[in-house]
């Protein structure tokens, strides 16, 4: 297997000429989806800006290292190998330049969040994470882009989604604390996951003959999940929240004492 077989980029090319050619049923059915999909960017940008002044603010960061790592990479690759079209490779592009500070958010503020042992090697540990994950993405779009063409950027980016959404909730439980996150950033967010699934939901009821793979089982799990975890995050963050000011730390040292009092009186 060498190199080139990584890179299917005629099939590419037929599947985007395929879906240039095709007329929709409606005309808003190509125009409003880009909207949504230039909405939805600026929203998760201003997300990753959030993401990374709390960082440098907080010295802790809102995102799972192998959420930005997967993203990043996904970003490169569908913004500049296996471009879906001139509006999504603009959205995809920026993701990237933004993620590029993130990172580097993170690795300063390393030394608080890891032991040692990672922060020391943090860099390291992120390059090699991104060019597995670079592998990964070109790995699948390899194998899938001739079979499926243009849906691959769909079956690739949506399970990355959930991992997102249900991965900063697990973020602010494994942690006990919210340094690094914010309020803002999950509305950022979430309204931009919502902006991203309006531009499948619009495409499905209006243009099922070619978009009707999204609401497939698999499809809408991926989409509703992801929704769903993030309608759950700010009852997360309000937990956490109340443990860290005292709430729930409160309760725990109480019941340490009722345990400490029982074993004197045994």
């Amino acid at each position: 297997m060498d190199m080139s077989s990584y890179f299917k980029l005629d099939e590419w090319a037929a599947a985007n000429a395929a879906y240039d050619a095709d007329t929709p049923p409606y005309w808003h059915a190509k125009v409003v989806p880009d909207a949504f999909t230039a909405i939805s960017g600026i929203l998760w940008s201003v997300s990753y800006i959030l993401m990374t002044v709390k960082a440098f603010k907080e010295k802790s960061y809102a995102m799972p290292l192998y959420c930005l790592c997967l993203n990043i990479t996904w970003e490169a690759i569908y913004g500049f190998v296996y471009g879906p079209g001139l509006v999504n490779q603009i959205v995809f592009a920026q993701y990237m330049i933004v993620d590029v500070f993130l990172f580097y958010a993170i690795i300063k503020s390393a030394r608080h969040q890891w032991t040692p042992l990672v922060a020391r090697n943090l860099t390291a540990i992120i390059v090699g994470m991104c060019l597995l994950c670079t592998w990964f993405h070109l790995a699948v779009a390899a194998t899938f882009v001739p079979r499926v063409g243009r849906q691959v950027v769909f079956w690739s980016a949506w399970p990355m989604q959930l991992g997102i959404s249900i991965g900063s909730n697990a973020q602010l439980l494994s942690r006990g604390h919210t340094k690094g996150h914010s309020i803002n950033i999950w509305w950022t967010r979430m309204l931009g996951t919502v902006t991203a699934g309006m531009c499948f939901y619009w495409r499905i009821y209006y243009w099922p003959e070619r978009y009707g793979y999204a609401w497939t089982p698999y499809g809408a799990f991926l989409m509703l999940a992801s929704h769903l975890f993030d309608f759950i995050y700010p009852f997360t963050y309000a937990y956490v929240k109340n443990y860290e000011t005292g709430g729930a730390g409160i309760n725990d040292e109480l019941g340490h004492d009722n345990l400490r009092n029982r074993k004197k009186r045994s």
